[in-house]
C-alpha cells in the first residue's frame, strides 16, 4: 500500500499539467494559426445558462455562490452519483453509508441526520426527490447552490440545492450508448436514443443506466470478500410537444431501482486494515425503489411567461442488517420500510421583458406528502444470557404533509450597473403524525417497550426573506451581498420521547463575494465571505434514563468561512479547475444530559476542502484528465472525541477520442488512501465504513 502526502499527491497533479503542456506546446504551432494566418489563441469560456433561481440566467450575473457541473466535466471527471459531486465542488461532504436512502449530505458546515430533513435540497429538473443517491445519466448540467434557498425552494434547503438538469429529445435521431468495466468485478452500461417523431411538434428521448459491482468489503465470518455488492437499473422516457407557438410542454417519467444484497459495511473503528475487518454473523441487504413522472408546461405571453410543474413521486426503500456488529446473533433489525410518496404543483409567472429595468416572479407551491415507515427489530435474548427466546419490537409510523407556499422575487437594475434584488416567502406546513409499537413476548415489556401509540398534529409556518445587492464594476467584474433565510421544517420524534413534536429550524446567511472574468474571458475568478447563524438547532438530546435519544431544537450553532473556485483555459486544449473552502463550524450552545458541547465543532462538517483538475484533449483525439479532492478534518460525535483526519483521493484518466467512439483508461485513490465515510460508537465500541479504495476501470463509448 503507498502513502502519499498532500504535498506529493499535488506535485503529481502539477507533472501531469506539465505533460499535458509539453503535447499541447507540440501542437501548438500547428493550432495557433488559422487558414488566413491570423492568430486563434483566444479560448473564450463559454457562457453558463443556469435555471436555478427558476429563470434563465448567465451564471456570472447572479448574486450567489454557485457550482456548475457541465456534461463534459461529468465524463472527464467520472462523476456518476451525487456522492461524486464533492469531488469537484468545494464545501460540499457526503457521508456515504453504503444505503441508497440513509445518505447524508453537508454543506458549509449544516448537517442534518436522515430522520430529520436534509439541510441540502435534490431537485431533478426542478421535482424535489427525498432520497439523496441519484446515478448520473444523460446529464446535461447540475448547479449547486450554496447557502440558504429557502425564498425561491422553500423548506429543507438551509444550506444549499443541488439542481440536476437532464437532457431533451433531440431535432434530429441520434444515439449513443457506453459501456465500462473495473475492479471488483464491475461493469455497466449506459445509452440513450432521441429524435422528432412529429417534426418540431413532437419529441422523444429514452435513457437508461445499469451498473453492478461486488463491493470491496470482506467478512471474516464467512470469509467473503463481496460486502457492499451493488445492482443499480435507471431509466427516463421524456416526451415533448409544442401544439402551438406559445405553447410548450414535457413530459417526463423515471425510475431508480437500487440493491445492495450483502450489505456488511461497518468494522471497529480501531482495525488495521477497516475494510478487510467486517465480522458480523447476519449478511443484510438494502434496497430503493423509486419512481414518478412530471409535466411541465411554458405558455409565452406578450411580455411574461407562465410556468406550470404538476409532479407524482414515489420512493420505497428496505434493509435489514446486523446491528450488534460482531459475529454474534445478538440483535438484527429485520425490516425498516420506508415509503414516501409526494404530489407538487408549482405555478411561476415570469416577467419576459429583458430590456425592462424591473425583472420579477412571482409563484405558488403546493405540496401533499406521506411517509410510511415500518421497523422491527430482533433480540436475540437466549444468546445475551436472559435464558429465554428472542423476540422482535414492532414500530410504525405515518407523517402527512400538506404544504403550502406563496413567493416572489423582484430584481431592480438602476443607472451605473447596481442591480438591487427581494424576495420574500411564506411556508405553511400541515403535520399530522401517528405512530404504533408493539412488542412481541414479556421480555420486552420488562425492558421497558410495553405497547404503545400516539398521535398528534401541528402547523410550522416560515416567513423566508432574501436581500441581495450586486454591482458591475466593470465588464466581468461584480461583486455582491445577500442576506438570506432559510429553514428546516419541524416534524415528530419515532425513536423516543414518542410523538412529542420539535420545530423547525432557522438560520441567516451573509455572504460578500465576487464574480470575475479576467484574460479575456478565459479566466473566471469566484470568491465568497460568509457567515451563517443557526437558531433552534435540531439535535439529538439524551433523556433522562440515559441512553435513549429524541429531536429536540437544544442547540444554536454558527458557521463561518470563505470560498474560491477558478476555471481557466491558458491554452488550447487545456482547461483547469480549482475550489478551495475554509469552514468554521461550531456549537455555540449545546447541552445534552449532563454533557455540555458549547464551543466544540458540529459534526461531518470538514474543517477545509480543496478539490484541483485539468483536461486536456488534442486534435489527434488524445485525452488526459487528472483530479485531486483534498478533504481536511471531521468529527464523528458532537464531543469531538472521534474524528477523520484530513484525506486526499487523486484520479486520473487517459484516452482517446475520435468521431463515433472513445475509449479510456480511468483509476480511482490512485494512492490507495485509508479513511472513513462514517463512524458511530455502540456499547463504548467505535465502529467505521471504509472508504473506497484503489480501483481501476475502462470505458468504450460510440455515437451515431
Amino acid at each position: 500500500m503507498v502513502k502519499v502526502g498532500l504535498q506529493l499527491q499535488v506535485a503529481l497533479l502539477s507533472l501531469l499539467l506539465i505533460i499535458s503542456s509539453v503535447f499541447i506546446n507540440s501542437a501548438y504551432a500547428q493550432d495557433a494559426q488559422s487558414d488566413d494566418g491570423s492568430s486563434t489563441d483566444v479560448f473564450e469560456l463559454e457562457t453558463i445558462t443556469v435555471t436555478s433561481e427558476k429563470r434563465e440566467k448567465d451564471v456570472q450575473t447572479i448574486p450567489s455562490s454557485v457550482t456548475v457541473v457541465g456534461e463534459t466535466q461529468i465524463e472527464d471527471f467520472e462523476i456518476k452519483n451525487t456522492l461524486d459531486l464533492a469531488s469537484v465542488t468545494p464545501n460540499l461532504y457526503f457521508l456515504d453509508v453504503g444505503d441508497p436512502m440513509l445518505s447524508m449530505v453537508s454543506m458549509r458546515g449544516l448537517f442534518q441526520f436522515y430522520d430529520i430533513g436534509s439541510p441540502v435540497g435534490i431537485y431533478v429538473d426542478d421535482v424535489s426527490y427525498s432520497g439523496l443517491d441519484i446515478n448520473f445519466y444523460d446529464i446535461e448540467r447540475i448547479e449547486v447552490l450554496r447557502g440558504p434557498q429557502g425564498t425561491l425552494y422553500g423548506r429543507n434547503s438551509e444550506a444549499g440545492v443541488i439542481n440536476i438538469i437532464t437532457k431533451k429529445p433531440s431535432s434530429v435521431w441520434e444515439g449513443d450508448v457506453c459501456m465500462e468495466g473495473g475492479s471488483f468485478n464491475s461493469y455497466g452500461v449506459k445509452g440513450a436514443v432521441s429524435g422528432p417523431i412529429q417534426g418540431d411538434r413532437l419529441g422523444f428521448k429514452a435513457a437508461m443506466r445499469y451498473y453492478e459491482s461486488d463491493g470491496y468489503f470482506e467478512n471474516q465470518y464467512d470469509n467473503s470478500d463481496d460486502g457492499g455488492s451493488v445492482e443499480n437499473l435507471d431509466g427516463r422516457l421524456t416526451f415533448t410537444s409544442a401544439p402551438s407557438d406559445k405553447l410548450d410542454l414535457t413530459l417526463t417519467t423515471d425510475f431508480q431501482n437500487y440493491e445492495s444484497p450483502k450489505h456488511t459495511n461497518f468494522s471497529q473503528l480501531n482495525s488495521e486494515d477497516l475494510r478487510k475487518a467486517v465480522n458480523v454473523d447476519y449478511i443484510g441487504e438494502t434496497s430503493k425503489d423509486a419512481g414518478g413522472a412530471s409535466l411541465r408546461g411554458e405558455y409565452q405571453f406578450e411580455d411574461m411567461k407562465l410556468v406550470s410543474i404538476t409532479s407524482i413521486h414515489k420512493e420505497n426503500s428496505f434493509y435489514n442488517m446486523d446491528v450488534d456488529f460482531t459475529p454474534n446473533d445478538l440483535i438484527n433489525i429485520e425490516k425498516d420500510e420506508t415509503d414516501v410518496t409526494s404530489y407538487t404543483q408549482e405555478l411561476r409567472l415570469i416577467s419576459d421583458r429583458p430590456e425592462s429595468s424591473l425583472q420579477w416572479l412571482v409563484g405558488l407551491f403546493l405540496l401533499n406528502e406521506e411517509n410510511d415507515w415500518g421497523y422491527s427489530m430482533w433480540m436475540n435474548f437466549m444468546n445475551m444470557g436472559y435464558g429465554v427466546p428472542g423476540e422482535t419490537l414492532y414500530s410504525k409510523s405515518n407523517t402527512d404533509r400538506l404544504g403550502t407556499a406563496l413567493f416572489g422575487e423582484m430584481t431592480y437594475s438602476f443607472a451605473g450597473g447596481l442591480d438591487l434584488t427581494l424576495g420574500l416567502r411564506y411556508d405553511r406546513e400541515q403535520v399530522d403524525f401517528d405512530y404504533r409499537q408493539q412488542p412481541s413476548g414479556s421480555m420486552l415489556e420488562v425492558m421497558g417497550y410495553t405497547a404503545y401509540a400516539t398521535s398528534n398534529d401541528d402547523t410550522f409556518e416560515a416567513w423566508l426573506p432574501k436581500v441581495s445587492l450586486n454591482f458591475h464594476l466593470s465588464e466581468g467584474i461584480m461583486p455582491y451581498f445577500i442576506i438570506s433565510r432559510g429553514y428546516t421544517s419541524g416534524g415528530f420524534n419515532k425513536y423516543a420521547q414518542y410523538g412529542t413534536p420539535y420545530d423547525p429550524e432557522f438560520s441567516w446567511n451573509y455572504e460578500l463575494g465576487a464574480k470575475t472574468s479576467w484574460w479575456d474571458n478565459r479566466l473566471r475568478l469566484n470568491a465568497a465571505l460568509y457567515y451563517i447563524d443557526r437558531t433552534d438547532m435540531q439535535v439529538d438530546v439524551i433523556g433522562s434514563d440515559g441512553y435513549s435519544a429524541y429531536t429536540n431544537n437544544a442547540a444554536e450553532a454558527s458557521s463561518k468561512g470563505v470560498e474560491v473556485e477558478l476555471t481557466a483555459r491558458p491554452v488550447r486544449g487545456l482547461e483547469l479547475v480549482a475550489g478551495a473552502a475554509y469552514t468554521d463550524s461550531k456549537y455555540d450552545e449545546y447541552t445534552s444530559g449532563t454533557d455540555v458541547f458549547d464551543g466544540n465543532h458540529t459534526i461531518y462538517s470538514p474543517e477545509y476542502t480543496l478539490n484541483l483538475g485539468a483536461t486536456y484533449r488534442h486534435s489527434s483525439g488524445f485525452f488526459l484528465s487528472a483530479r485531486y479532492k483534498h478533504i481536511g478534518e471531521i468529527y464523528f460525535d458532537t464531543a469531538n472525541t472521534e474524528s477523520q483526519g484530513d484525506y486526499g483521493l487523486f484520479g486520473a484518466k487517459i484516452g482517446y477520442e475520435a468521431e463515433h467512439f472513445d475509449i479510456y483508461l480511468y483509476g480511482e485513490n490512485l494512492f490507495d488512501e485509508e479513511y472513513v465515510t462514517r463512524a458511530f460508537e455502540v456499547s463504548e465500541v467505535w465502529y467505521g465504513r471504509a472508504g473506497a479504495p484503489q480501483t481501476f476501470g475502462v470505458v468504450i463509448q460510440a455515437r451515431l
